[in-house]
C-alpha cells in the first residue's frame, strides 16, 4: 500500500508540475517582445585614446597559432574597433576618425591594455575621450595600480539631434 500511495504522490506532483509548465507556455505570445529599432546619431565621431604607460602584449595571454594580438583591445557598444597597427608608447595620443556605431541613448566604449612588465610597481591609467568635431562627449581616465592590466568602461548618453531647419 505504502509503494502505491507513493506512486500516486509522484504522479501528482511531477504531473502537477508537467501541467503548469505546459500551460504557462501556452499562454506566451508567439513571439517575443521586439526590442525598439536602434537608431544611430549622426555625427562626426573620433575617438582618443592616450595611455600613461607604453601597451605591450599580454605576457599572460593564451599563446594560439594566429599571426598577431593586438596589444589593445577597444570596444564601442560591444562592437571590436579596429585599431592601427601601429606601436601604442607613453603619453601619444592614438586616434581612430570616423566612428559611426554612435547609438541614440546609452553607449560604452570599453578598453584593454598591458603595461610593460618592467613598471609593475607603477599604476597605469588610460584617457579615453570621445569628440564630434571639437566638442568633447566623454573625457575619462580610466586608471589600474601595480602593474595590473588596465581595463574597463566608459559611459554616457548621446541624444538624437535637431535639425536646424525645424527650430524655425
Amino acid at each position: 500500500m505504502r509503494f502505491i500511495l507513493c506512486i500516486v504522490i509522484w504522479i501528482i506532483f511531477v504531473g502537477g508540475l508537467w501541467v503548469y509548465t505546459w500551460q504557462r507556455d501556452a499562454n506566451l505570445p508567439d513571439s517575443p517582445l521586439a526590442a525598439p529599432p536602434v537608431e544611430t546619431v549622426a555625427g562626426n565621431y573620433r575617438l582618443e585614446i592616450t595611455p600613461t604607460f607604453s601597451v605591450e602584449t599580454d605576457p599572460f595571454a593564451l599563446q594560439a597559432d594566429t599571426p598577431k594580438t593586438d596589444s589593445i583591445e577597444l570596444r564601442l557598444n560591444g562592437q571590436l574597433l579596429q585599431s592601427p597597427d601601429e606601436v601604442i608608447s607613453r603619453g601619444n595620443v592614438l586616434e581612430i576618425d570616423n566612428i559611426a556605431e554612435i547609438l541614440t541613448g546609452f553607449n560604452e566604449i570599453y578598453v584593454s591594455a598591458s603595461p610593460p612588465i618592467s613598471e609593475t610597481d607603477l599604476d597605469h591609467g588610460i584617457r579615453v575621450r570621445l569628440l564630434d568635431g571639437e566638442t568633447i562627449i566623454v573625457d575619462d581616465t580610466i586608471w589600474a595600480g601595480r602593474g595590473a592590466r588596465v581595463s574597463g568602461s566608459v559611459s554616457f548618453q548621446r541624444l538624437m539631434k535637431v535639425d536646424d531647419e525645424h527650430d524655425h
